[in-house]
C-alpha cells in the first residue's frame, strides 16, 4: 500500500474509485463543501489530492492545499479518509511525503484540524495539540 500524488490531468480518472472516500470527508464537512466543491478545489490547483492505493484498488484518500499567511506558508491537510486500520500502514510513508512536500514548497510547517482520535497518530511525529474545534449547528445537515 502506498500514497501517490494524482496530477490534474488524471483526477478525473481516479474519482469513481475515491468517490465513497471523497464523499466520507463530505459528510464530515456537515455541509461546508459537496464532493463537487472539494473535486472543484483539486482541478483548479487550489488543493492537490493523493491517492491511498495498492495497485488498482483505492483505499483513501488525502487532500492537501499550500496556505499563505502574512508571514509564512503552511501545508495544510484539508481532508483525509480512509478505509479502517489504513492510516496504520501508510502513516510514516505519508508523514515523509508531507514533510518533504512542505519543506520543498517552502513552508513553515504542516498544520491540520481532526477529531480527537487523531492525538495518538500526530503525537507520534512530533505535532502538539495547539486546539481542539468544538462545533455546534443549529439544525441538522
Amino acid at each position: 500500500m502506498k500514497i501517490s500524488f494524482v496530477p490534474v490531468g488524471q483526477v478525473a480518472g481516479v474519482i469513481p474509485s475515491l468517490f465513497p472516500f471523497l464523499k466520507e470527508s463530505s459528510d464530515w464537512s456537515r455541509g461546508r463543501v459537496t464532493v463537487d466543491d472539494i473535486v472543484r478545489f483539486v482541478l483548479n490547483g487550489q488543493m492537490h489530492l493523493w491517492a491511498v492505493h495498492d495497485g488498482d484498488t483505492a483505499y483513501g484518500h488525502l487532500i492537501t492545499e499550500i496556505k499563505q499567511y502574512p508571514q509564512c506558508k503552511m501545508l495544510t491537510i484539508q481532508y483525509c479518509a480512509m478505509t479502517a486500520w489504513t492510516m496504520d500502514q501508510i502513516e510514516d510513508e505519508m508523514q515523509t511525503i508531507a514533510e518533504q512536500v512542505a519543506k520543498d514548497a517552502g513552508c513553515a510547517g504542516i498544520e491540520f484540524v481532526g477529531r480527537p482520535g487523531w492525538k495518538r497518530t500526530s503525537n507520534k511525529y512530533g505535532y502538539a495539540v495547539q486546539s481542539v474545534m468544538y462545533q455546534k449547528f443549529f439544525k441538522e445537515v
